[in-house]
């Protein structure tokens, strides 16, 4: 544990040593579950019924903190159906603080798993996203997190962030930046984070934060707002990187973020807030926002062309604007930003995978749709569905393919072949 006394010792160099004393103790006590409710999927009092120990977060909406040694969220067809998302009560404060418009454009720079990017959509609906990480498997597993949740005001991206300065600079009207850090407070959820920890992890980390928050700020539209965050305690990563940018960028300036119950401010920062575990209900983040000078000219957005939605295939999905066909799957988005300099997975509704001819509709279409036209399920047939198993039916519906239901929440697709209802759940679901 010589890293770990050493880690204790690099605290004190910036913090009271009884804030630093609290947290350290703080660190021995069981991890805190949250999660966020999708409140397009299900409501608070059916959820209860599932999970005995939910318990409201403060001031957050929808947010809500479980006992993990009773109720475990995160092994139920809710959680695989996009009923909730699970994550730290510390990281929903990111969009809490931020002031979101329709039609913004906003950059998730550092995206995956997600949570931030799904917490912002969740509320915004009417926000374009785009969501980036250089972790190909990172981005493809968020992928699956957006479809559960049905979530389409997403693009999806996979490149170095650096390849973006030329073509969007002055772009974006929010940028998130999550940076990469040393993860202290990921300590007690995670035993080798611990082990994990040296004074050289956190001074590498410090030079690719800095590398980041000059490439979103050079991406950040004048006026627009970086919210810089990181799940590291030390002042190193934090306040050392905000106030060698400010040094260093004349045309930026922080925000004063609002106060909240449990918060703690460095004297040398104290616009930015630390979440510590002993003072707050979370894991721990640390949050800044900086703003860029409005003066500045700002340049025209690179734009996509509009394509209109083909009328042969009958879609009744009039809300979007635009599609692409990707990998036979057609997309349906409204982003009208050209995201060609992007390396884009994925970009708004995946609807349908094209097989010769046919439209087979996907788990994304299912879940992003409402339950009104679906086939409710009841429990036995629930339990096939589940399990991927062929379901028998005597319903007196065409032929084709179907939404079905449980408890009222979509669950996928079966396609109707007289009697039998075939199963279209996917195989990483069943159980």
């Amino acid at each position: 544990m010589e890293n770990y006394e050493l880690f204790i010792e690099h605290l004190k160099n910036h913090f009271d040593s009884k804030i630093v004393d609290d947290l350290i103790n703080s660190l021995d006590k069981e991890p805190t579950g949250s999660l966020l409710l999708n409140t397009k999927k299900i409501n608070i009092e059916t959820l209860k019924k599932y999970y005995s120990t939910l318990r409201k977060h403060p001031f957050i909406d929808n947010v809500y903190y479980y006992d993990k040694q009773i109720d475990a969220p995160g092994k139920s067809f809710l959680f695989d159906n996009g009923a909730y998302y699970i994550m730290d009560s510390s990281s929903l404060l990111i969009h809490y603080f931020l002031d979101i418009k329709d039609g913004f454009n906003i950059l998730d720079l550092c995206a995956a798993p997600g949570g931030k990017t799904i917490s912002i959509s969740l509320k915004n609906s009417n926000c374009n996203i785009i969501s980036n990480d250089i972790s190909m498997p990172r981005i493809l597993s968020m992928r699956e997190n957006l479809e559960r949740l049905g979530i389409v005001n997403v693009a999806l991206s996979c490149i170095n962030p650096a390849k973006l300065k030329l073509k969007y600079q002055n772009t974006f009207d929010i940028i998130i930046l999550d940076a990469p850090c040393s993860g202290s407070s990921m300590f007690r959820k995670n035993e080798f984070s611990k082990l994990d920890w040296t004074i050289e992890k956190v001074n590498k980390c410090v030079n690719t934060q800095k590398e980041l928050i000059r490439i979103a700020f050079n991406l950040l539209k004048p006026g627009g707002i970086i919210s810089y965050s990181t799940c590291s305690f030390s002042y190193e990563e934090n306040e050392g990187v905000i106030l060698d940018f400010l040094n260093n960028e004349s045309k930026a300036k922080l925000i004063n973020l609002p106060h909240i119950e449990g918060e703690y401010r460095h004297k040398d920062l104290k616009e930015a807030i630390h979440l510590f575990p002993n003072l707050y209900n979370g894991e721990g983040q640390f949050i800044c926002q900086i703003k860029k000078d409005e003066s500045l000219i700002i340049p025209s957005l690179p734009k996509s062309k509009k394509i209109s939605i083909n009328k042969q295939q009958n879609l009744e999905l009039k809300e979007f604007n635009y599609q692409e066909i990707k990998n036979n799957h057609l997309f349906l988005f409204n982003n009208y930003l050209d995201l060609s300099n992007f390396n884009i997975i994925k970009n708004g509704l995946d609807a349908y995978e094209i097989r010769k001819s046919l439209l087979i509709p996907t788990f994304h279409l299912a879940h992003y749709l409402d339950n009104k036209n679906s086939i409710n399920l009841n429990n036995s047939d629930f339990k096939k569905y589940i399990h991927g198993d062929l379901i028998k039916t005597n319903l007196n519906l065409p032929d084709g393919f179907y939404v079905v239901s449980y408890e009222n929440i979509n669950l996928g697709y079966v396609k109707k072949v007289g009697n039998d209802l075939k199963n279209y759940y996917p195989k990483g679901l069943r159980h």
